[in-house]
């Protein structure tokens, strides 16, 4: 195997075997990634995550054509073992054709960014948010993941909805 894809291959495997405090899924737990080509920027603390791009966590699904994992880097004195330049994921930028998807609801944008820190998703270009039968549209959608909150906002327009009432009462009843 080829230096440059043995340090992808490991690369891939630190982003699974590093315990990451980064969430896609409000239920936590480890990360699955799958992508055409995986590029360690291990200076930069990155890994680049190029074509079809598909990321789990529990119940959660993050899906777009790249994205970019940033780490916080490794603390002085941390064990080694594979990934263990790379640290905590800090935060993750998804770029075209972003889908978030959730037992709860379906979102989808040009472009996603999860900061570790404030334990947020905000997607941004043309949103459109699904719960349901339920739509919302809009320009910028927040997604509080420890919270369970969301935040729609229409940007230079306005944001739009269509809520089903039949569709709410039918699985109520």
């Amino acid at each position: 195997m080829a230096p440059s894809k043995i340090s992808a291959a490991l690369a891939a495997m630190a982003c699974l075997a590093a315990p990451a405090f980064a969430q896609i899924s409000s239920d936590g737990g480890p990360i699955y990634i799958n992508s055409d080509r995986t590029e360690s920027l291990e200076r930069e603390h990155k890994v680049l995550l190029v074509g079809n791009v598909d990321i789990q966590q529990g119940t959660a699904r993050l899906r777009a054509d790249t994205v970019t994992l940033v780490f916080a880097g490794k603390e002085t004195g941390s064990a080694g073992g594979i990934g263990g330049s790379f640290g905590q994921i800090q935060s993750m930028q998804a770029d075209g054709n972003v889908f978030y998807v959730t037992p709860e609801l379906k979102a989808k944008g040009d472009k996603g960014v999860y900061l570790a820190s404030t334990d947020t998703i905000t997607m941004t270009g043309h949103v459109a948010l699904m719960r349901g039968r339920d739509v919302a549209e809009g320009e910028t959608l927040k997604l509080e993941i420890g919270n369970r909150r969301t935040t729609l906002d229409g940007g230079a327009g306005r944001t739009r909805m269509m809520i089903d009432p039949d569709a709410q009462q039918g699985s109520n009843g």
